[in-house]
């Protein structure tokens, strides 16, 4: 028995998986870009979504109180894996190109799964500590 996948190939996330990730919260949507800039060898954008995804958080954490009740959670979800998806329709290959790649073949399900969960505590982490740390010394008022 032969084996039919090349060894050679590398592993990248295609847009769809991407957006998946983002459900990872602002973690998984950095985390996710930033890792197929990074395995398609385009430096200036993995470091440009470093910079950018931390200015993001941290705008983020201090625009989050001023969010009105009635917003639903669930509307940034929802922002951050059509973010994901457009960019990384833009900027990385499609499901089409990496099939048709001999360079390129796709991260399993069960690996975007796995870092998912974890970026969405990581998200959890990075969001909530300073939120709550910024209420605690009374930051945002009483």
């Amino acid at each position: 028995m032969s084996n039919t996948q090349d060894s050679a190939t590398t592993r990248i996330y295609t847009p769809k998986q991407v957006a998946c990730g983002a459900l990872g919260g602002p973690v998984g949507l950095i985390y996710f870009l930033w890792a197929n800039f990074s395995i398609l060898k385009k430096e200036n954008h993995s470091k440009a979504t470093i910079i950018l995804g931390i200015v993001f958080i941290i705008s983020l954490i201090f625009a989050a109180p001023f969010v009105p009740q009635e917003v639903p959670a669930i509307t940034f979800t929802i922002a951050y894996v059509i973010l994901a998806f457009f960019l990384s329709q833009k900027f990385h290959l499609n499901k089409d190109e990496i099939m048709d790649s001999e360079e390129y073949t796709f991260h399993s399900s069960f690996r975007v799964f796995g870092i998912t969960i974890a970026c969405f505590w990581s998200s959890y982490i990075v969001v909530a500590a300073p939120l709550h740390w910024l209420y605690t010394i009374g930051f945002f008022g009483a």
